[in-house]
């Protein structure tokens, strides 16, 4: 993966260990895709910031593909809230991962991304 595939996205932890700050530019809402186009209004909707956030946990953060090994799927991930960034077009969305009791491999996970962006130098997009 090049960094340009990430272009733009963020991630920061908060004070709860499941919940993070990702940037990205990706609109959230059902009713922001259908004005851009992206989606018909009688299509399923499936939530592209999880779909982003998961992509960029995986492949970007841990170096691991998104695929059914990946302990942590879209149900797994809720967006709690949301705010507009700078002129608009970032978005910063709170994260929430959740479903983590009694797995063992989803604590792991967790507790490794958790290592990473605690770091000193993690700046929010780039893995040391």
């Amino acid at each position: 993966m090049t960094r340009r595939a990430f272009h733009g996205l963020h991630l920061q932890p908060t004070g709860a260990p499941s919940c993070f700050s990702f940037v990205t530019y990706t609109p959230q809402s059902k009713e922001q895709m259908v004005a851009c186009g992206d989606l018909g209004e009688e299509e399923e909707y499936i939530n592209p910031v999880i779909c982003d956030f998961l992509l960029f946990i995986a492949e970007w953060i841990l170096k691991v593909p998104l695929n059914n090994d990946f302990p942590f799927s879209y149900d797994d991930v809720t967006v709690i809230c949301s705010r507009q960034r700078g002129n608009g077009s970032q978005h910063e969305y709170l994260m929430q991962i959740s479903k983590l009791e009694d797995n063992y491999l989803k604590r792991s996970v967790l507790e490794r991304l958790l290592k990473i962006v605690h770091r000193q130098s993690w700046n929010g997009f780039k893995p040391t």
